[in-house]
């Protein structure tokens, strides 16, 4: 392995566990239900990380909280973890570029990815009957959530990627360089 592809391995394994301790943390502060930031912490990893490290910040996240509130059915976690890896994977082509417009893209896909799949809970665990009416009532029921979901995204996704351009932004402008 040559140096330079070293050094950009230890970078994107520091963006990751950056991003970890950021999404575990901030994860853990109180919520309402369906405003958490794993979906920005998901659209962060699929914008600056490469595809094997993308699911390593979204499952420390969620597992992490999991690890300390206690777990729940074996069926609902792992709808709600394929969901936040769904949304992750399916916002990092629109993320490729990291634009204002790309970034509300993701946001609303983020969310209705793990709408869609989560949504799938309920059904599976036999609160709504396995029927086109069935179905519906609980999709319906479940766009409170969904447009939680798309303000949480825009939210913390605003604030975190903010944030990096305005800390790029001081690092590059303000920090003296050596032998200046």
């Amino acid at each position: 392995m040559s140096i330079v592809s070293e050094s950009r391995d230890l970078k994107s394994w520091l963006i990751a566990v950056a991003l970890c301790v950021v999404g575990a943390s901030s994860h853990l502060l109180p919520h309402p239900a369906g405003m958490s930031t794993v979906g920005a912490i998901g659209m962060l990893a699929a914008a600056y990380l490469p595809k094997h490290l993308l699911p390593l910040p979204v499952l420390v996240t969620i597992a992490t909280v999991d690890a300390i509130n206690g777990t729940y059915h074996i069926t609902a976690m792992a709808l709600v973890y394929a969901a936040h890896l769904l949304s992750a994977v399916g916002v990092a082509p629109i993320l490729r570029r990291v634009r204002i417009l790309h970034l509300g893209g993701a946001a609303i896909t983020s969310a209705v990815i793990v709408y869609l799949v989560s949504n799938l809970t309920p059904l599976a665990l036999g609160f709504y009957p396995n029927t086109v009416a069935g179905w519906l009532t609980c999709y319906v029921a479940g766009i409170p959530f969904l447009l939680r979901g798309i303000a949480a995204n825009l939210i913390f996704g605003a604030v975190a990627f903010g944030s990096i351009r305005g800390l790029w932004f001081i690092y590059q402008r303000w920090v003296p360089l050596p032998n200046d």
